[in-house]
């Protein structure tokens, strides 16, 4: 694959700081900022809140009542790639994903962080890396959504790989492909002015039905939040600066 060079790199960071009772999760890439408080008894999700930070669109922190459908779930040694009781389609595809993966986390009492780092990410050719708490998991060139790596995921699409994955893959390498999977996806929006579109159902053509402001009923009310993207972020430490 041809070798990459590019200015535009996005970055994506996670962190999970889980006590015996409760599961903090906070989110933050040029996009987005989420902070959620999972309750949880050890065995089952208790309670879920939400704190929407920064998000691109007005309607985005009204998602917090479709989260109250992971009150009840079991926690989980092995992430699910789906739940067929939750629709994920009316969530907020971000919190949704954030919670999928807390519901194994909320197992292992401690903090753990996520990184992800997307070279090239508005380019066809791109360089994704992951890392949990400083060791590197993923490292992946992609041309397209086409995965060349030196791993299992090695020619795997990322638009048809998760049940793949639920079946060849282990518990954390699972993880870390639901993590990287999302932020390669958003990275790819680096390229796009968001403040020219002024509201969500402008983009209804290419994103209709993909999440809670997505859904036709609501998507020309999800107004553009101008200027929520941060053009300032140079590296994974101006994200989730003082969060706690």
């Amino acid at each position: 694959m041809q070798e990459l060079d590019s200015p535009h790199v996005f970055f994506r960071r996670v962190i999970f700081d889980v006590s015996p009772t409760e599961c903090l999760v906070a989110m933050e890439d040029e996009h987005h900022y989420f902070v959620l408080q999972l309750g949880h008894d050890g065995e089952r999700i208790t309670s879920v809140a939400s704190t929407a930070r920064r998000t691109p669109w007005t309607l985005c922190p009204e998602a917090e009542r479709q989260l109250q459908a992971f009150v009840g779930q079991p926690l989980r040694q092995r992430i699910a790639i789906n739940l067929p009781e939750i629709d994920s389609k009316q969530q907020c595809t971000h919190q949704y994903d954030l919670l999928m993966v807390a519901l194994s986390q909320a197992l292992r009492p401690g903090r753990r962080e996520y990184v992800a780092k997307v070279r090239g990410a508005m380019h066809e050719y791109r360089h994704a890396e992951l890392w949990l708490d400083e060791e590197k998991l993923l490292d992946w060139r992609l041309r397209g959504t086409v995965i060349d790596s030196q791993d299992q995921c090695n020619q795997q699409d990322l638009r048809s790989i998760m049940p793949w994955a639920d079946e060849q893959l282990d518990d954390q390498m699972l993880e870390a492909l639901f993590v990287q999977r999302r932020a390669v996806m958003v990275a790819a929006s680096k390229g796009f002015d968001l403040d020219l579109i002024p509201n969500a159902g402008v983009a209804m053509r290419a994103r209709a039905g993909a999440c809670f402001v997505f859904q036709p009923e609501r998507a020309e009310q999800a107004v553009r939040i101008v200027g929520s993207t941060r053009q300032d972020v140079e590296g994974v430490g101006d994200l989730l600066v003082g969060w706690e």
